[in-house]
């Protein structure tokens, strides 16, 4: 693809008299340091004339530099290829680079949002190349659920048309590829359906064998900043004081929900304004660099092997999906998990109950499973 697009822009470069590829450089650059509050507007604005003057000689350059996390800036460049492309189509034989559109959005290195606007761009010329291309997305991060999507109507289909062979298949894809939670469970609940039960724990990398302690007693919303013993040590053996005066124990809990997520008011107690803690052991194959991904109502500060691995202070948080993302080492071996969830005071609505909830997992940088075994701590008995 880098090949093609050098090629492109130097062939349109040399058809082109009077223009330099260090002119477009410096157009190009000012327009990069563009930022909130209009930060370089005004040389970007300057810049952006330049370049559309141009015409469609550039598009290969400027569709490059499209390709960044600057989002203020690649509004600028798309503002531009849209003016040019508005023109290019007005004449008489309009010529655009559409194989270079396609590449571009092959490629699963450029930035989503470049990728996708090309190919709605790409609906109006081949509009074929949309319904024969995603349906083979399924490990593209950015097209991901699309292809999913597909997958499982088709298996629906299979399944109404009585070719439960097929439609097995087609859930099968569908729940190896699937990450978001209303797609792994409609995969999962199609092969039930069909006689297959799968593991959606297994598959998305949750953590549901923890040991419980709390409540310990944070007034108001102090619980974020207290330091309370488990954080200094995890003993398992020990007895603390917890909240209201009574003995508080570590208490092995297993949550049974299919998305791993842990109900701290059943499985503590229904509490406000305190702590409570999990913790747990597991064991990885290999060292190995993952993503931690977790969410929990109030909030939750995660220690990895005795060492913060993510802190989150969002009070009337909610636990959902993935809802903060951190990359963390594990070691091979026994890895030591401690997570503290703070809960806050009464909702101002008496009416809203007060959740009090833990979802955690590890994975790749897809959202699969990283091969992780929970085992019991050598030191406790369950």
């Amino acid at each position: 693809m880098a090949k093609w697009l050098a090629i492109v822009s130097t062939l349109l470069l040399a058809n082109a008299p009077g223009l330099h590829a260090d002119d477009i450089d410096q157009w190009l650059s000012a327009i990069s340091k563009t930022g909130a509050g209009a930060a370089g507007s005004r040389a970007a604005r300057v810049a952006a004339d330049q370049l559309r003057d141009q015409g469609i000689v550039i598009l290969p350059r400027l569709l490059d530099a499209m390709d960044t996390p600057n989002v203020v800036a690649a509004n600028w460049y798309r503002t531009v290829f849209d003016d040019i492309v508005q023109v290019e189509l007005k004449s008489k034989s309009p010529q655009l680079p559409l194989p270079l559109f396609r590449d571009m959005v092959r490629d699963a290195r450029r930035q989503g949002r470049l990728r996708r606007y090309l190919l709605d761009f790409l609906d109006r010329f081949e509009p074929d190349f949309r319904q024969s291309w995603i349906p083979g997305q399924l490990d593209d991060v950015e097209f991901r659920e699309e292809a999913v999507a597909i997958a499982l109507e088709a298996a629906q289909q299979a399944k109404q048309k009585q070719q439960p062979d097929d439609a097995r298949s087609a859930f099968k894809k569908a729940f190896q590829h699937a990450r978001r939670e209303d797609q792994v469970r409609a995969a999962a609940d199609g092969l039930k359906s069909l006689g297959l039960d799968v593991s959606i724990v297994k598959h998305m990398g949750f953590v549901t064998q923890w040991y419980l302690l709390g409540p310990f007693d944070a007034p108001g919303k102090t619980g974020f900043k207290l330091r309370l013993p488990p954080e200094t040590k995890v003993d398992l053996q020990a007895t603390y004081t917890g909240q209201d005066g009574n003995p508080i124990q570590w208490k092995p809990y297993q949550t049974s929900d299919r998305m791993g997520q842990v109900n701290l008011v059943q499985a503590i107690a229904p509490v406000k304004e305190a702590v409570g803690y999990a913790y747990a052991e597991l064991e990885s194959p290999r060292a190995q660099e993952v993503q931690l991904r977790c969410g929990a109502d109030d909030n939750l500060s995660v220690w990895i092997n005795e060492k913060i691995a993510l802190a989150r202070l969002q009070w009337l948080n909610g636990t959902r999906l993935d809802r903060f993302t951190a990359t963390v080492s594990l070691r091979q071996g026994v890895n030591r998990i401690l997570v503290k969830i703070c809960q806050g005071p009464q909702h101002k609505n008496p009416a809203v109950s007060n959740n009090w909830s833990l979802q955690l997992r590890f994975c790749d940088k897809t959202g699969a499973a990283v091969g992780l075994k929970p085992i019991l701590p050598a030191n406790s008995t369950p």
